[in-house]
């Protein structure tokens, strides 16, 4: 056994199976097929521990149901768009995407992608996984992008694509919206601050028994507590719990809100 090189034989299977093309998808086949949405992996470096995880996880499925005789549609694929690319591309070259043409920058982005997908297709040929590379696709091809763009147009022309204001998660270093997905959250010790919200009509003096409620230059004000001030700018309404004892006379009461002098009302 000292003669057995793990490397040697591994790759010799491995090469042998791509040839033999057990994984391809038979677009004559009459088996009934199973179509995989794999999801791409994007390009921003090679996979790591949970990447052989989940792409492992669904490659049982693919190949149990190529044992029970279905034609299994799972293609290999990349998602080369985003912001994570471009961010790493900035600090591998110590430039921001402002710094140099925009068609060079999406160049050395491309190149970046590139150089990680031939990465990791190496890594998932290791890894066994049983994706088709003759259904291939990656997210910045132009036949990629023709097929989403004429997604996006019969999606619009159905009525189901609308254009309105909503907030946004906007990062300052990138200049640029950011998804959701893309933003990472982190525990922090912060300040609760208290708000002054103005009555939009006066108030009786009596009411400045309650905590909480004040009277100034300004007028009759409610205090409220909030770790989160910057969100003021897309504050809606106010809120009221309704077993608190200023509720009955809140509920329906117009406040304005700082700085923005917007009005909304109080509601429980």
């Amino acid at each position: 056994m000292s003669d057995y090189d793990q490397k040697a034989i591994e790759k010799k299977w491995q090469d042998a199976w791509q040839k033999m093309s057990f994984y391809h998808f038979d677009f004559d086949s009459d088996k009934p097929v199973y179509s995989i949405d794999v999801p791409p992996r994007y390009a921003s470096g090679p996979l790591h521990a949970g990447h052989a995880v989940h792409y492992t996880h669904i490659d049982f499925t693919a190949r149990y149901r190529r044992m029970r005789g279905y034609n299994v549609f799972f293609p290999l694929c990349f998602d080369v768009n985003g912001i994570p690319i471009e961010e790493r591309v900035e600090r591998e070259l110590n430039i921001t995407r402002k710094d140099i043409d925009r068609h060079e920058f999406i160049k050395k982005c491309s190149e970046f992608a590139e150089k990680n997908i031939k990465t990791m297709t190496e890594q998932f040929i290791r890894l066994g996984e049983s994706m088709d590379p003759t259904v291939y696709y990656q997210t910045n091809a132009e036949y990629y992008r023709r097929i989403t763009q004429i997604s996006f147009i019969e999606l619009y022309n159905k009525g189901y694509i609308y254009k309105g204001e909503f907030p946004v998660n906007w990062c300052p270093r990138c200049m640029t919206a950011m998804a959701d997905a893309e933003v990472t959250y982190a525990k922090r010790t912060t300040k609760l601050n208290t708000v002054k919200f103005y009555f939009t009509k006066d108030q009786p003096e009596q009411l400045l028994k309650y905590h909480g409620v004040g009277k100034d230059e300004k007028g009759f004000y409610v205090e409220i507590a909030t770790t989160r001030p910057e969100m003021l700018p897309v504050c809606q309404i106010v809120a009221v719990h309704p077993s608190d004892e200023r509720a009955p006379w809140l509920v329906g009461q117009t406040l304005r809100v700082p700085l923005f002098d917007k009005e909304v009302r109080i509601v429980e």
